[in-house]
């Protein structure tokens, strides 16, 4: 189940970033919440490990590169 979940969470930012599963499986990253102080998600932060997919909009410096989406919402990962 969990597995599941995150194949549809991965899709979900495939789509979004406009690259394959496949592309998205080969570059590692971590997501950060882009979140005011009382809790509002304004975006995803998509941290690059290494670096992202070719054509993805990044910012920030070389070993340091992040990329931003809009959150998903049970609706955008559900089964």
């Amino acid at each position: 189940m969990e597995e599941a979940a995150e194949q549809r969470l991965s899709s979900y930012i495939a789509q979004q970033l406009g690259v394959s599963i496949d592309a998205l499986d080969e570059h590692p990253f971590q997501i950060e919440e882009n979140a005011s102080d009382d809790g509002i998600i304004y975006s995803w932060r998509i941290l690059w490990d290494d670096t992202p997919p070719e054509g993805v909009t990044t910012y920030g410096a070389p070993k340091a590169l992040w990329s931003e989406i809009h959150p998903a919402d049970e609706s955008d990962v559900e089964s």
